[in-house]
């Protein structure tokens, strides 16, 4: 940063979008090459090194200070560290582009996709959950809804409790492929200018479903939208789960960003609407379209720690609902004199703190962003007792509350209930009342990349 700093006043503080072509020009400016500065005087090795630090933005206003830093800026051993830095797994080419840059360009402004990869939607009580990736085969950036389908239905017996009702669950999470949600794409990989550098709020989404005549597309949104007098069920992600920053969700008008620096990167929306021949349009919503709103999670969230090794993305059996999804996050227990910083150990496992499942997709008796469930106290003061028998051998069942609403969310209660700790992968959730169980287990977001 201090060279860019060193460099201000020559710079034209250009944005990428619209000038990137300006700010790394075919003929930088010479004067800089008398500059008594004597960064431009190392050796080639430590000023790549000191630019491999800098952002895009500083390494275009770099380039346009003098020719040495104008070559340096242009390397695309910089440019493929960028593009990089913004996925999960890295990629070893360019792809389908000439280079990195030009691949860096191609998704400018909507690398932070692929980046925190995980995002659920307001959808109506369902919801949605996603997974986003960039396909380097493809040179696209795409995201697909993350479902799941229940096996075989088979019955357990609960050999302490054979009247309870168990239903086997080995769920197959998939991601649905023959629908995508999101796709971003270069129409001519081979051109020397990419059209994301023209600044687009909002940009048209190409896809298989207008064939069908339903058309999509991906809206960027303002960031630090959030402000006191901002009512909850306006904002998102919702208030249950934890965040730094929320967007607001469709207003009327909608409140675009009028710059790049002005890009919220934990949220976006996407537009749907329909449009079929002759003239007749039918609508998704009101005024013939849908505009959802879509937000990530925080990593810190969903990955499990030796302190809070039930954290994660997980899938429900939900009976007549299907499979859903939750978030299970651990809170820190609070202060007391039987169990301060430590906890409770059972094997390996640190066992203290609360236990909180929001759900990431729901249905109408209780959808998306409310509670599933609450496990106060998971340690020492919220243990009931240790299962004898089987299936659950061993394992320590909590105190827990379910939630329990009827249609539309109506007269929604907390109903007492027992949590079965099986597992860090793997929970039984005992509704006491209703004589039943559910199961949960852990979503391996992971290999779900890979698919």
């Amino acid at each position: 940063m201090a060279i860019v700093a060193s460099y201000r006043e020559y710079s034209c503080d250009h944005e990428l979008h619209g000038q990137i072509d300006e700010v790394l020009p075919d003929q930088p400016r010479d004067d800089m090459l008398q500059s008594p500065c004597r960064i431009i005087k190392l050796p080639n090795e430590i000023l790549d090194l000191i630019l491999s630090y800098l952002s895009a933005q500083d390494l275009t206003r770099l380039a346009s200070t003098c020719r040495k830093f104008s070559e340096h800026s242009a390397s695309d051993i910089l440019w493929g560290k960028l593009v990089n830095s913004h996925l999960p797994n890295g990629i070893k080419d360019p792809g389908p582009f000439e280079s990195y840059r030009r691949l860096y360009l191609a998704h400018l402004s909507y690398w932070f996709i692929p980046q925190y990869k995980i995002w659920f939607s307001d959808h109506d009580h369902t919801g949605n959950l996603i997974l986003a990736r960039y396909d380097n085969r493809r040179g696209v950036i795409d995201a697909y809804r993350i479902i799941a389908e229940k096996g075989a239905p088979q019955f357990h017996v609960w050999e302490s409790h054979p009247e309870v009702v168990i239903l086997a669950f080995e769920p197959e999470v998939s991601l649905w492929l023959d629908d995508p949600v999101l796709v971003l794409k270069d129409q001519d990989p081979s051109s020397k200018v990419a059209a994301s550098q023209k600044w687009m709020p909002e940009r048209r989404m190409p896809m298989s479903a207008e064939l069908h005549g339903l058309f999509n597309s991906l809206i960027l949104c303002p960031k630090d939208t959030q402000s006191s007098n901002e009512s909850d069920a306006k904002l998102w992600p919702p208030p249950l789960i934890p965040a730094n920053s929320r967007i607001e969700r469709e207003t009327s008008p909608l409140r675009l960003p009028e710059r790049a620096t002005e890009v919220s990167e934990k949220g976006f929306r996407i537009r749907r609407w329909a449009h079929f021949r002759f003239g007749f349009q039918a609508g998704l919503a009101s005024e013939n379209e849908a505009i959802f709103s879509y937000a990530t999670l925080d990593p810190s969230l969903y990955m499990p720690t030796r302190e809070k090794p039930y954290q994660g993305i997980w899938v429900g059996d939900y009976s007549a609902h299907g499979c859903e999804f939750l978030l299970l996050f651990q809170g820190d227990p609070p202060p007391s004199e039987s169990e301060e910083n430590e906890g409770e150990i059972a094997g390996d496992i640190v066992q203290k703190g609360s236990l909180e499942a929001v759900k990431l997709t729901g249905d109408p008796n209780v959808p998306r962003g409310e509670y599933s469930f609450l496990a106060e106290d998971i340690g020492s003061n919220g243990l009931l007792s240790v299962s004898d028998s089987k299936p659950f051998k061993g394992a320590r069942i909590v105190r827990c509350k379910g939630h329990l609403a009827g249609l539309g969310f109506r007269d929604d209660t907390f109903i007492d209930s027992q949590l079965i700790l099986i597992s860090t992968d793997y929970l039984a959730h005992y509704w006491v009342e209703l004589g039943h169980i559910s199961y949960y287990r852990r979503v391996d977001i992971d290999a779900l990349l890979q698919t």
